[in-house]
């Protein structure tokens, strides 16, 4: 079983894209989406350090650039991504879908279950109200 396959992000999993997913080579030549390089970086007083998180090799960057500047771009990866994006389209176009049909799923499951939790204290509260009961009386001689 394979759960990363080459054109996957070993970090995040996620399929490297030529918009925000783009895979960009440390040092050490692992490659790693941008995003996941962009939070795992640690900014110190004068350069950007990331850790590789295979090997732990630390790649420094100058402060005054940015990832898309100092760190290149996996050519090999690159070229994936161009031969996959039209299936890639189809199935975030599909995925889009599938993921708005669940939302309006999960609010129609959670918008009445937040009405039947509303408490109704005065309601809740009348039925146990003290009703006025007859008070014995003692009648002298009545044994």
């Amino acid at each position: 079983m394979v759960l990363c396959e080459d054109s996957d992000c070993t970090v995040c999993f996620f399929p490297y894209s030529r918009m925000d997913r783009i895979p960009r080579v440390l040092h050490c030549r692992h490659t790693f989406c941008e995003l996941c390089l962009e939070a795992m970086q640690q900014v110190r007083s004068s350069y950007l350090a990331l850790a590789c998180p295979l090997c732990r090799r630390v790649t420094c960057i100058d402060r005054g650039l940015s990832l898309q500047e100092a760190l290149w771009v996996d050519s090999r990866q690159w070229e994936q991504i161009a031969e996959a994006g039209e299936e890639d389209d189809t199935l975030k176009l599909e995925g889009e879908e599938l993921e708005t049909k669940q939302r309006l799923s999960l609010q129609m499951e959670v918008s009445p279950r937040l009405r039947r939790k509303k408490l109704r204290l005065p309601t809740f509260f009348r039925k146990f109200s003290l009703t006025k009961r007859h008070q014995e009386s003692i009648v002298p001689g009545s044994n």
